[in-house]
């Protein structure tokens, strides 16, 4: 889960939060933190009154079949329309970040044939690679970050508090956004051996994930200043750009791609299977398995289509994925759990 959240939050973000609130974005960011805490605690709260179903599965219990049904469909369009997002800023990353002449759809392509044949393999196939390619991801971020650290400037992350209340909370809204993506554990408590450590997973995941996104954000400000990261696309990227160490090792944005490439394709994975799983199981299926080639099929057309442009997508990002996401992440979860409670239905795990 940690890499599901931090796979693309460490890309076009940071510029969006600190256009808002400049040298105090971690202040937004530890806003988003909290507030993601509390979004781990309702979904996990809401899915062990229910821990052999998941969120594509209880609505149908606690709202009766066809408006749970309703419910279900719109989680997968979620599902769907949050992936194609992440395939098009997997390929617009490649593409814009390296200048190469490979045309975006290929990139793409190959982000859903490889998703595709890991989904089809099982949820543990997936679960196995994260827990290899994890330690290394966190070791690329890590040494990558140490070796660029001689270049920065404490001064730059100061005065704190210089940006008034609304800007911060405002910087905080898309972070938040991404932390809430904390809501696919709904769909793993049911495999979990056991339910109950749910809650502790998804809050670790969001205080780690946190952790690694406002150390990121604030060694990029203190590298730049947050007037030259408001300009940029990847800041995150153009960070390691600059650093040679001792003329041999230099364009560290190799590193840095290895490691958002290897954590890309665990989110989109996660998410594909997400798809699938839930229209088997609104439909009543037996096996999500026949539907991963027609799934990735949407997605590759959704990712092309749902945005003409990277300019279109990082507008997206900016102005209306905040509030999308949030109705799915929050606001769903807490009617369906208070409607859950209302009516006695589920049971009570922790």
């Amino acid at each position: 889960m940690i890499t599901m959240i931090f796979a693309t939050v460490i890309l076009s973000v940071p510029a969006i939060t600190v256009k808002h609130a400049r040298q105090d974005a971690w202040i937004s960011i530890g806003l988003a933190i909290v507030a993601g805490l509390f979004i781990a605690r309702l979904v996990t709260s809401l899915g062990l009154r229910f821990p052999d179903r998941t969120i594509f599965e209880y609505p149908a219990e606690i709202l009766g079949r066809w408006p749970g049904k309703l419910v279900g469909f719109l989680y997968i369009m979620w599902f769907l329309d949050i992936n194609a997002g992440v395939i098009r800023e997997y390929g617009e990353f490649l593409v814009t970040a390296f200048r190469m002449a490979t045309p975006l759809i290929v990139f793409n392509l190959v982000a859903v044939a490889i998703a595709a044949y890991t989904v089809r393999n099982g949820l543990e196939v997936f679960t196995r690679a994260n827990e290899i390619f994890f330690p290394l991801i966190m070791g690329l971020i890590i040494i990558t970050s140490i070796l660029v650290s001689r270049e920065t400037d404490i001064q730059r992350l100061l005065p704190v508090a210089d940006v008034d209340a609304m800007s911060i909370f405002k910087g905080a809204m898309v972070p938040l956004a991404w932390f809430g993506q904390i809501v696919a554990i709904a769909l793993v408590i049911p495999y979990l051996s056991k339910p109950r450590e749910s809650h502790q997973a998804a809050v670790t995941a969001v205080l780690v994930s946190g952790v690694i996104f406002m150390l990121v954000v604030s060694n990029a400000i203190a590298i730049f200043g947050p007037d030259l990261i408001d300009a940029m696309v990847f800041p995150g990227l153009n960070k390691y750009r600059m650093v040679n160490v001792a003329n041999f090792l230099g364009r560290l944005e190799a590193l840095a791609m290895t490691a958002w490439v290897t954590a890309g394709f665990v989110k989109i994975s996660i998410f594909y299977w997400a798809a699938a799983l839930g229209i088997s199981q609104v439909l009543e299926l037996k096996d999500y398995r026949p539907l991963v080639l027609p799934v990735g099929g949407v997605l590759m057309a959704m990712s092309i289509l749902d945005h003409p442009s990277a300019i279109h997508l990082q507008h997206f990002v900016a102005q209306v994925f905040p509030f999308f996401a949030l109705t799915f992440e929050a606001a769903i979860p807490l009617l369906l759990l208070l409607a859950a409670l209302a009516r006695g239905k589920g049971e009570k795990l922790g």
